[in-house]
């Protein structure tokens, strides 16, 4: 009966610890709250030669920001509450390993972004990215690999959007309540 005690009482006592720390995933608190923004993602200038890598990038953003419960997706921006938009400045591939004869092996795709999260009633920013690069390295076997880099390259940039995205527009959210 003791040494159940013994290792009951300091288990329970962990428990109301981390219970009582104060820590919430904001991932699931975003859910939770019950407060849902609108949020229309217009195609993204592209002045770059891929074609359709505005329309790519689109599907990630919508992708992401549907997994949450605090993004409703509009397609009319008259009726969103934030629109994030952006123009894909660039995007280059590089040598990034090469063999005994100088002949690329792997090269590496490099994305640069502006965006914008603009808060559709005060048209006002609510946060603005410039010169947003992110890169993947992928190898030359096949056309196909550079596409895997590419998409790899577009869910990437859409998942760190939607992380910032979710804390950005909560504090903003919260900031119009308090007004």
């Amino acid at each position: 009966m003791r040494s159940v005690s013994r290792r009951i009482i300091p288990a329970l006592f962990l428990i109301l610890l981390l219970a009582g720390c104060g820590y919430q995933n904001p991932n699931l608190r975003a859910g939770q709250s019950g407060t849902q923004v609108k949020v229309h993602v217009p195609l993204w200038a592209n002045p770059t030669t891929e074609v359709r890598l505005a329309t790519d990038l689109r599907n990630a953003l919508m992708d992401w920001l549907g997994q949450g419960r605090q993004f409703v997706l509009v397609d009319n921006g008259a009726a969103a509450d934030y629109i994030l938009n952006g123009k894909i400045n660039s995007i280059s591939y590089s040598g990034r390993s090469y063999d005994a004869r100088y002949k690329a092996q792997a090269l590496g795709a490099s994305l640069n972004v502006d965006y914008t999260v603009l808060d559709n009633k005060s048209g006002k920013a609510v946060w603005e990215v410039k010169g947003f690069t992110l890169s993947e390295t992928y190898s030359l076997q096949s056309e196909a690999h550079k596409r895997q880099a590419l998409a790899t390259l577009l869910d990437n940039l859409a998942e760190q959007i939607y992380i910032r995205l979710q804390g950005t527009i909560a504090r903003h959210e919260r900031g119009r309540l308090q007004q």
